[in-house]
């Protein structure tokens, strides 16, 4: 006879496995309402602890499978972080760029119970409190000191693009503010068109994983009684910059912006409205945020280990943990091990808004990993005691 119809096949097919499907579903499903005190972690040497995964108990009855044995294929991702290699809330991509087409060089059969954990990981980090992506863009374009590549129309090569190095700073709507000698070849290329693009990365940057924005718009000469007042707010910003006042130098400045795009790191790409970004504002702590990490870093190395180990639940020795970026809700951390790195969420337990309220949040960190630490070292010797 003949063969039937594949549709027909595919069906007769899912009526066969799906209730074995649920049921493996079921068995690696995160408890209704399970609190997570987790972020996301390093792949390979790194592992969440038991404790930390024991929050999502696998259902009475359920059948215990083999890691083995047992195999799926993970969803692209990225396996530092779980974060899938894309973005669709429109509010952070209101233009609708589309995700990383990955291909089979992504593709990893992975056991369920380990693909579950980068799934915790993953919902995790969706929900851990962080800055907006207008107030993250403001506080990037905002830093003091600020340098970018700023891309001019070469009057020379017409139709070519040519990229400099420039410092610049921002006015009360964010808007860009620089100061260029007429002799730049920057500055010649801008007088002839107007239309740019800057590109600012978030200090500190590294590579791939770190915050960068690019904004496009058109510039224009700043004169009159106006170039004083943002000479002096350029100076405020780069102190070092004596040269501001030489005579064959002008200020200019953005007059208007067409669009504010962003890269905050894996999977999150997209940008924000020209309106939402004049209206955020930087973050409070942006005015200290440096010599606070540093501090961290420096002097507290083994702070920053203990809040990954205990109040994340990362497991093993940690070679470096490094505080990369502190805003009002948190802060990032980078960690590293071998050749293997990742950026972890630790988020405070409410907002700050100053800088003792820093030193008051980050205290309450570390009595909370003494409090850990205390209990768990009476869970052991318990356990001594009753064997």
């Amino acid at each position: 006879g003949s063969q039937p119809h594949p549709r027909v096949l595919f069906h007769a097919r899912m009526r066969f496995y799906l209730p074995a499907f649920l049921a493996l579903a079921a068995a690696f499903a995160p408890a209704p309402g399970s609190a997570f005190m987790t972020t996301p972690t390093l792949r390979g040497s790194l592992h969440l602890s038991k404790a930390s995964l024991a929050v999502a108990p696998r259902p009475a009855g359920a059948r215990a499978f083999s890691s083995a044995r047992i195999v799926c294929q993970a969803e692209p991702s990225d396996k530092i972080t779980g974060t899938k290699f894309e973005e669709n809330d429109p509010k952070k991509n209101p233009q609708g760029r589309a995700g990383h087409s990955v291909g089979a060089a992504m593709k990893e059969e992975v056991s369920p119970e380990t693909a579950r954990k980068r799934e915790i990981i993953r919902l995790h980090q969706e929900k851990c409190p962080k800055p907006s992506w207008a107030e993250e863009i403001r506080t990037i374009v905002s830093q003091k000191e600020g340098f970018g590549t700023l891309a001019t129309f070469s009057k020379k090569f017409d139709g070519f693009p040519c990229a400099s190095i420039v410092g610049f700073t921002v006015d009360g709507k964010g808007r860009p503010l620089f100061c260029f000698s007429g002799m730049s070849v920057h500055t010649q290329n801008l007088l002839t068109n107007p239309k740019v693009a800057l590109s600012v990365t978030e200090k500190g940057f590294r590579g791939a994983a770190d915050a960068r924005v690019t904004l496009i718009g058109e510039i224009e000469t700043i004169s009159g009684a106006e170039d004083a007042a943002q000479r002096q707010l350029y100076r405020e910003s780069h102190p070092g910059a004596y040269w501001a006042d030489f005579g064959d130098f002008k200020m200019y400045r953005f007059k208007s912006l067409a669009d504010v795009s962003f890269v905050g790191g894996f999977a999150r790409a997209g940008g924000v409205t020209v309106d939402e970004y004049e209206k955020a504002e930087a973050d409070p702590l942006s005015g200290f945020a440096m010599p606070v990490m540093k501090h961290m870093n420096s002097d507290h190395q083994d702070s920053m280990k203990e809040y990954v180990q205990y109040l994340v639940g990362v497991e093993g020795d940690i070679d470096s943990a490094e505080m990369k970026r502190l805003d009002k809700y948190g802060f990032d951390v980078r960690v590293t091990k071998d050749n293997d790195s990742g950026v972890i969420r630790i988020p405070f337990l409410s907002v700050v808004a100053d800088r003792s309220g820093v030193k008051t949040a980050i205290v309450s960190l570390s009595k909370q990993v003494a409090a850990i630490k205390e209990k768990k070292a009476a869970a052991e010797a318990g356990a001594a005691a009753s064997s």
